[in-house]
Formats: C-alpha cells, structure tokens, sequence
C-alpha cells in the first residue's frame, strides 16, 4: 500500500497540480521487492528511434493498462503505437510512434500496480466516473547525456501531454545537472520549478489546466555520461473501454 499524509485532491483541485516529495510517501514493507524490481527494469530499455536529428539521448518503453477503479481491477491493454496529436505535440505529433513494450514484469509488478491506484485516489473526479473505465498509459523513460550531446526530456518544449491527469515519478539520475521540472498555467505562466533528485520525488498535473516542461541534462563530470530516469503514468476516461479478455 502506498499512502501520503496529506490532502492532494484539494490541492490539484485548487492548485492543478501538486508536488510530492519522496519522504512525504509511505510504502508498506511488503512492495519493497517489487519497488526494486521495477526500478532495475530501467536498465532494460529500448532507443527512442523517433528524435530528430540523429539523437540518442532518450530511451523508453510504453504500455496501457484497463483500470476500473470502483473495483480496484487493473488489467494489461494490448500494446498499441502511441500517437499524440501535432497540436500537442509538435515534436513528434501526428505519428504512430511503435516504442518498445513494457516487459511482463513491469506489466505484473505489485508497486507499479499500487503507484497506479494511488495516483487515481488522488484525482477530483466525480464518484460516477470512477465506476466506468480509465486507460493508463504507462511512459519509461532514459534520459541520456554527455559532453557532446544533451539530454532533453520535453523536446517539445512547454507542453500538455493529452492526457486528463499525468503524474511524472522520479526513479533516479546520476552524474546529472539541470532536469528542473516547471509547471505553467495555460498562457505559459511560470507557476512552479523545482528539480526532482530523490527517487519518488513526483509531480501530479491536472494536464488540461497546465502545461509543463523540464530543462535538458548535461552531465556533472563530463568524462562520465549522465542519466535521468522517469516514470510518466497518462490517466485518460474511457467509459466505453472494453475490459480485455
């Protein structure tokens, strides 16, 4: 079980968004394995093939799962190609973007379940839309630098994901500098920055009513590559989502 001490739904409903430092969570003993489990799962990523210009500064898998969250069941969704719209996204909008899967044990993994349906707890949404579905997408991300090449985790820039609801979960760096995360409002108003460094450091954005970005990496000592790990989890209602088989 994953709880915090404090009341996130009134904050993101006044605020739109919320940070959540890594020591404001608590973590029953029993998902300490599956937390370290799925933080190895990092290591196991695949290159982004859609950057520009020959980058090679990021990599990833993707995956959606069905959540129906009066129940608590949360199912794997088959595996889709991600697209965003150029509106969005005019990076890489438009394009059915094949990313590599997430592997069966971060699909099965117990902390990734219970950092899912805790994200949701958090959300204002009315009781009636947590009796029909939700679509997950689920985004691990590597982002890479070194002295010749930055890191760029937003290459779009200041941006929404498309999603209802995004929550972005630090799952480590080392060597790095810079990756400061800042929220704006919808004119592109600075509203917070902050740097997220301890593992589990989070930040939840109501994605219609913000927008947000994170500055590039570059490594601390140059001789050594510098890296960022990331997990995105997208919420998106989907009523008429069929429950997989």
């Amino acid at each position: 079980m994953i709880t915090v001490d404090r009341a996130i739904c009134t904050e993101l409903r006044k605020e739109k968004y919320a940070l959540i430092l890594a020591e404001e969570f608590s973590i029953s003993s029993e998902l300490a394995a599956d937390r370290q489990h799925l933080w190895s799962d990092w290591n196991n990523l695949k290159l982004d093939n859609y950057l520009k210009d020959g980058g090679r500064f990021r990599q990833r898998r993707f995956g959606l799962f069905y959540l129906l969250p009066s129940s608590g069941e949360l199912l794997p969704l088959k595996s889709v190609p991600y697209i965003q719209s150029r509106k969005v996204n005019a990076y890489a909008g438009g394009i059915m973007r094949k990313f590599a899967p997430l592997s069966d044990t971060t699909l099965t993994n117990q902390f990734l379940h219970s950092l899912i349906k805790f994200n949701f707890q958090q959300f204002p949404v009315d009781s009636s839309m947590k009796c029909l579905p939700w679509e997950i997408d689920v985004h691990q991300f590597r982002i890479m630098a070194s002295e010749n090449e930055q890191g760029q985790p937003t290459p779009e820039g200041i941006h929404h994901d498309g999603d209802d609801f995004n929550c972005i979960h630090l799952i480590g760096r080392q060597n790095a500098k810079g990756g400061v995360n800042t929220v704006y409002d919808n004119d592109r108003n600075k509203l917070k920055s902050c740097t997220l460094l301890q593992p589990m450091d989070s930040i939840i954005v109501w994605d219609p009513h913000v927008m947000h970005g994170v500055s590039p990496i570059m490594p601390e000592n140059p001789s050594e590559s510098a890296i960022r790990d990331v997990l995105v989890i997208g919420y998106n209602y989907r009523p008429d989502l069929k429950r997989p088989e």
